[in-house]
């Protein structure tokens, strides 16, 4: 059974487990909610790590690992033809006839572009939702010194680019993440579910709601039906698992109703964000 024998359903009290929702686009802009709000707090003693690899932003507070026009003070190296000369050390060359320029660190602000989804699979149940905008708080308070930006298509060259899904779609996971790969520094696919789509409980029978048209189906819930939908869900995750590897993205799964306390201490075992010191 194909996993989208189920297209973005959902039962209309019991089951949300078969929300398998066709993303219609990730990062309009809505009101701060009570869960961002939270994830800002708690961000505050967070730092987000950013990645080694340098990422190129606009002027800001994070030293970067290359040559810039700071003011701060790095190391010489021998003058090249075509290097500014406001940048030659005139006392070197009059101390040992020996033509070098000064090389300051470069200060940059890095972008973080989050890409969350949208669709309506994320209200089903309402924790998914609720469990994203905590994680947007989160990084937009732990990465001191960056520009936390939403997007709906990537835009910063070498941008950490961070994806908040349930991943329940149609997309083919290999061509996303090299939508979000290309020229970026890093990728972190946040994946969020509900218990309910994880573990289904089998028994009886119920009505099916398109989460996206409001179309309706019953169901039966039997071990056969629930089986086949977790085998179904297990090569689906293989796939983006896949996907995350070939480039070289961190995938990190959630539960939509973990405690706050836990969502943080998954990020940090990921290698995502570190306590303040």
């Amino acid at each position: 059974m194909e996993l989208a024998t189920f297209p973005h359903w959902q039962h209309s009290t019991l089951i949300p487990l078969f929300a398998i929702a066709l993303n219609t686009g990730f990062c309009y802009t809505f009101p701060m909610t009570e869960a961002e709000q939270q994830g800002l707090a708690d961000g505050r003693a967070l730092r987000f790590l950013i990645p080694r690899r340098a990422l190129r932003g606009g002027p800001g507070s994070v030293a970067a690992p290359r040559a810039g026009e700071s003011l701060e003070f790095q190391d010489y190296r021998d003058y090249a033809p075509g290097d500014d000369l406001r940048n030659l050390d005139w006392n070197v060359l009059a101390r040992s006839d020996r033509e070098v320029v000064k090389v300051h660190r470069e200060e940059v602000a890095p972008v973080i572009e989050m890409f969350r989804d949208k669709s309506a699979s994320m209200d089903v149940p309402p924790a998914k939702r609720e469990t994203s905008a905590y994680i947007l708080g989160l990084f937009t308070s732990a990465a001191t010194g960056c520009r936390v930006v939403e997007r709906d298509e990537p835009r910063t060259p070498r941008a950490v680019r961070v994806m908040i899904s349930d991943t329940l779609t149609d997309l083919d996971p290999e061509r996303e993440l090299a939508r979000l790969s290309h020229l970026a520094a890093s990728v972190i696919v946040i994946r969020v579910l509900s218990r309910s789509e994880t573990s289904p409980e089998v028994g009886g029978s119920g009505e099916l709601v398109d989460s996206e048209t409001g179309e309706k189906r019953e169901l039966a819930l039997d071990d056969a039906t629930v089986s086949a939908y977790l085998k179904a869900l297990a090569a689906h995750t293989a796939r983006w698992r896949a996907a995350a590897r070939r480039f070289n993205a961190a995938f990190i799964d959630l539960a939509a109703e973990s405690p706050r306390a836990d969502i943080v201490r998954e990020l940090a075992a990921a290698g995502i964000m570190e306590g303040r010191r």
